[in-house]
């Protein structure tokens, strides 16, 4: 009898889910024991749908964390970093997006075609060929004709543009780093007490944001700078500190190539100047991944007749050899809003076309070129 009454509150309330043996098993025994059984059996049963409920629970904060939370927090940290409350590129850029879905061309296949010298008996550099195999490093001379010493000097604080239209400025933070000890670096609250110059930093300079551009007003800087506006932006940086930057706009009925490149290989081999160029992507054969770009130059190779262009948007390509003549093909291009003035107002790039934003800013066009940073005496 003591048996029966627990087996048939069994038999009764969970035989409909277990199996008739394990039934008979359990009437086999004592009533306590039984009676044990069953309890325990329940209270797993109970702590497994708990432990499960726990689980989907724990997986569903981790998704919203991953899709909600990290972009959010990730888009504040960039905001901070560039003096922006909203700070988002894909509105502005979606033609870069665009260009990798639908070229036949992708960057990192792009940049392994050029890894070797094409004809390395005739020692010249009839197409690019980028820093990511050994080969490329080689190529780092220094003699009489051949410079790397400004290679050696970016790396003081070389750094990616923190957005996409940030090139220039990124591109004169570069050169002026590279001058530590011959000029006063500007200084970020950030590291402070050392100087060092940052994106931000340079554009937190008064005279910037009074003639260029206001990145406490505007926020972010929607359109990058052409050639002029980022002269400026170097000499506001660089006045009374001995040292000025030259801009040369590179009409090719004017300007040599020869004469030119003559020129840019003069301040390549002089220690006490940087030389930055302002460049059509097409120009030296990476047009299907952008345009207009600035970069600093880190030397020159005589018996390659090419030079380094150290690129600041390292999220798409690593520095490459580019033979002269490309360089000129691209600083001699012509860039339809070279000089413009900021608005206020923050233009939507979904609804207005370029061609309506250029007539707002006043868009004035001309070519490209390069700056020359050196001593001013």
């Amino acid at each position: 009898g003591v048996c029966n009454l627990p087996c048939a509150v069994l038999r009764s309330n969970m035989c409909v889910t277990e199996t008739s043996s394990l039934v008979h098993e359990s009437c086999s025994s004592n009533g306590i024991r039984r009676e044990n059984n069953i309890i325990s059996g329940g209270f797993f049963r109970n702590v497994s749908r708990v432990a499960a409920f726990l689980f989907f629970l724990v997986c569903a904060v981790v998704v919203v964390v991953v899709v909600v939370v990290l972009p959010s927090v990730s888009g504040r940290r960039s905001a901070i970093l560039i003096m922006s409350d909203n700070h988002s590129e894909t509105w502005y850029h979606s033609w870069e997006m665009h260009l990798l879905q639908t070229s036949k061309l992708d960057v990192l296949g792009h940049v392994q075609q050029h890894t070797l010298i094409s004809n390395p008996d005739e020692r010249k550099l009839n197409d690019l060929l980028y820093f990511n195999h050994s080969a490329a490093y080689q190529e780092l001379k220094t003699s009489e004709k051949s410079s790397a010493q400004d290679f050696y000097h970016y790396q003081e604080g070389w750094e990616a543009q923190v957005t996409q239209s940030y090139c220039a400025v990124a591109t004169s933070a570069a050169a002026l780093n590279s001058l530590r000890g011959k000029i006063d670096l500007p200084q970020d609250e950030i590291y402070i007490p050392y100087r060092w110059a940052t994106q931000n930093a340079l554009l937190l300079n008064e005279q910037v944001k009074q003639h260029i551009f206001n990145v406490q007003k505007t926020k972010r800087l929607y359109v990058g700078l052409g050639l002029s506006m980022a002269a400026s932006l170097l000499n506001y940086n660089l006045n009374g500190q001995g040292y000025m930057a030259e801009a040369h706009s590179v009409d090719p009925t004017t300007f040599e190539k020869d004469e030119t490149i003559k020129m840019i290989k003069k301040a390549l081999l002089d220690d006490k100047m940087r030389v930055v160029i302002n460049y059509d992507r097409g120009g030296i054969g990476q047009g299907p991944y952008g345009h207009g770009h600035f970069s600093p130059l880190g030397a020159y190779n005589e018996e390659l007749d090419a030079f380094l262009v150290m690129d600041v948007a390292k999220y798409k390509y690593p520095p490459v050899w580019v033979p002269s003549a490309k360089v000129f093909n691209a600083i001699s291009t012509l860039d339809t809003c070279a000089n413009f003035t900021y608005t206020d107002r923050l233009p939507d790039f979904k609804t207005e076309s370029f061609l309506s934003i250029e007539k707002e800013l006043g868009c004035q066009e001309a070519h490209r070129g390069f700056i020359i940073i050196k001593p001013d005496s």
